[in-house]
């Protein structure tokens, strides 16, 4: 029902678009770097990432070991504590600008948690997480700054199953977004107006609003927080029509999907807050006039192995 066609078209919209980046989401069992670092030889570590200054996702241990004993079948919300800047490593471990975060991060100090970033070769061994604590939050500097106490050890996690591609040119792909649950509501969605939109040719600030990654098994987008619906939730029912520009056609051409809200966030725009919202397909849809939603849909079932569609 189109699903392969779309993310065939996907690849292209991406490569177009500069693809690049990297996210993280449903993991396997934790792969640990052959060795457990002591503190003397994590410092360089740290010392590295904070010389690049490189992005860090600080989740919840729990998220970690949810994940890492349910399996790739699960779908535990990716929501990190907060997002930050590596800036700064010394004797308390490694301070931190953040640049987005859960409302109760202040909250979460002295929690256990795991630290994701991009793949780096560090003491020696290919790392992309180590485990530590939360040592301090003040959100009253400016930017917000948090510290991570020493790591216990560097990690090298299997990476997502479905691969994200980062849009960089929001031109080519556009979205409708409903709070609905596929097959059960009484919105027949071909003519229904959107609670979400996102297309860079309207609204006011539209530029604010953006597709930022996208995979076969889900997407995440940013809206400015005024146009979320106060009714957004994690675990919400959505669905949505991807239109993505096909450049042998030149043209958009339709993708229906429907899915649930796996995680939201916070961060500030140019022109205000905005709304991080990260979405999982559950059922793929075909435009069908005989359908009283004006879309028919088929659960979607994946390969463990391959993480392709049955």
């Amino acid at each position: 029902m189109g699903d392969l066609a779309w993310w065939t078209s996907l690849g292209l919209v991406s490569a177009a678009s500069a693809a690049g980046g990297y996210a993280l989401g449903r993991l396997g069992r934790r792969s640990v770097c052959p060795a457990r670092p002591a503190l003397a030889d994590v410092s360089p570590a740290l010392r590295a990432l904070a010389g690049g200054g490189v992005a860090i996702d600080v989740m919840p241990r729990a998220w970690l070991d949810a994940n890492g004993t349910a399996g790739l079948g699960q779908d535990a919300p990716y929501e990190p504590l907060a997002r930050c800047i590596a800036r700064a490593a010394g004797p308390d471990g490694l301070s931190c600008e953040i640049f987005a975060s859960a409302p109760d991060v202040e909250a979460a100090t002295g929690a256990p948690v795991t630290c994701f970033f991009t793949p780096q070769r560090l003491g020696g061994m290919q790392a992309n997480a180590f485990e530590t604590v939360i040592a301090s939050v003040d959100t009253g500097q400016e930017p917000p700054r948090l510290t991570l106490g020493p790591p216990t050890e560097l990690l090298n996690i299997p990476r997502r199953r479905h691969p994200r591609k980062r849009v960089s040119d929001q031109r080519f792909v556009r979205v409708r977004l409903w709070l609905a649950e596929p097959e059960a509501s009484g919105i027949y969605f071909p003519d229904a107006a959107p609670h979400i939109r996102v297309n860079a040719y309207e609204g006011s600030h539209a530029e604010e609003s953006a597709v930022t990654d996208i995979s076969a098994g889900g997407l995440a987008l940013e809206v400015p927080a005024a146009q979320a619906p106060a009714t957004l939730a994690i675990g919400a029912a959505v669905v949505l029509k991807c239109s993505l520009f096909l450049f042998k056609e030149k043209q958009f051409k339709p993708y229906w999907y429907a899915g649930v809200v796996r995680g939201l966030g916070e961060a500030q725009g140019t022109h205000g807050p905005l709304r991080r919202i990260a979405i999982g397909f559950t059922h793929v849809g075909a435009a069908d006039d005989a359908s009283p939603q004006g879309v028919s849909w088929e659960r979607r079932t994946m390969d463990e192995s391959k993480g392709d569609r049955k």
